[in-house]
């Protein structure tokens, strides 16, 4: 037990000795030429008109791009993703117009939502980013259904065809 103890205090004080700081203060030594990493400028890229508001695009090449006012509030939305079932599409929603804080529910369906997977945006400020499953039967009734709730409570559903 005594060897295991002197073991033990011997281990700790090395550790403490190699992992401590340096004694004496060294200069810090500069790069060379061949050792710094080379600059590259910013490469341009297309904005969506959407995604303009808030600066990234998720990686979503819109097929739908659009603007909706509902409740006193405007949003530009942004979707992508194919109308067949069970399929999802993926939003970025920008605000435009109105107070930020409104909630926006939306689904792809019936007016009634039967049928459907009801969805909340989940926002960021000026700006949401949401997904919606299409449901197992798609129709000539089958639309992006868009509920907005103003911070005042006022409530408005909107209908965005898809194609």
């Amino acid at each position: 037990m005594r060897t295991f103890t002197h073991s033990l205090l011997l281990g700790t004080l090395l550790l403490m000795t190699a992992c401590g700081e340096p004694t004496s203060p060294e200069e810090p030594t500069k790069p060379t030429a061949a050792e710094k990493p080379a600059v590259k400028a910013p490469t341009p890229t297309a904005t969506p008109a959407a995604t303009a508001a808030h600066g990234h695009s998720n990686g979503i090449q819109p097929t739908i791009s659009t603007s909706l006012s509902l409740a006193n509030v405007t949003l530009n939305i942004a979707g992508q993703g194919t109308l067949k079932p069970m399929s999802q599409y993926r939003f970025n929603i920008g605000l435009v117009a109105g107070t930020p804080g409104a909630i926006v529910r939306l689904w792809i369906g019936e007016e009634s939502g039967v049928g459907s997977v009801k969805s909340k945006a989940n926002g960021h400020g000026d700006h949401y980013h949401a997904s919606a499953i299409v449901p197992k039967e798609v129709n000539e009734k089958t639309a992006l259904w868009i509920e907005v709730q103003s911070v005042t409570g006022e409530r408005e559903t909107g209908r965005i065809a898809l194609q």
